[in-house]
């Protein structure tokens, strides 16, 4: 096979992953839903720059990460599926460069399908998700809050 001299040269970086996105770290864990809620919001503030919080119920254990990290989980995945769909094409490639050696279309196939998968200097991340209303917000005066379990009334079925 010919040596890869000048098209080489048009194969640019991988693309770079955040270290946040692939060395996730133990965050803060919660033993039950009820503690999580009584930690409240505060909880949450050490969930962040790839730590990841742990929440155990009877339903299952639960994963929390911030946006940011989940976005470039996603993004990482992004990635890794485009490479993963793209490596039966560079296969090809390769078999047709194996097959006609001395061909040089075949080597610029190769070289084209190879840049085409190579990547970009970042991971494709979306911008994420509208931020929710705060905890802190104030209740509406009609919202009925009742703190006292005794006080709660069975609400009428509708079957």
């Amino acid at each position: 096979m010919p040596a890869l001299t000048e098209p080489e040269s048009q194969i640019g970086p991988i693309a770079q992953i955040s270290p946040a996105a692939t060395q996730l770290k133990p965050g803060p864990e919660w033993l039950s839903f009820e503690q999580f809620r009584t930690a409240g919001s505060a909880g949450l503030d050490a969930i962040r720059d790839g730590r990841v919080g742990t929440l155990r119920t009877k339903a299952g254990i639960f994963r929390i990460v911030s946006d940011e990290d989940f976005q470039s989980l996603v993004g990482l995945a992004s990635e890794v599926e485009r490479l993963r769909s793209g490596l039966t094409t560079i296969v090809h490639a390769v078999r047709v460069v194996r097959e006609h050696p001395d061909s040089p279309s075949a080597v610029d196939l190769l070289v084209h399908v190879a840049m085409q998968y190579v990547g970009t200097p970042v991971l494709p991340v979306r911008a994420g998700h509208e931020p929710s209303l705060s905890e802190a917000s104030d209740v509406p005066a009609d919202d009925e809050v009742i703190l006292d379990p005794s006080e709660l009334r069975p609400e009428a079925s509708s079957h």
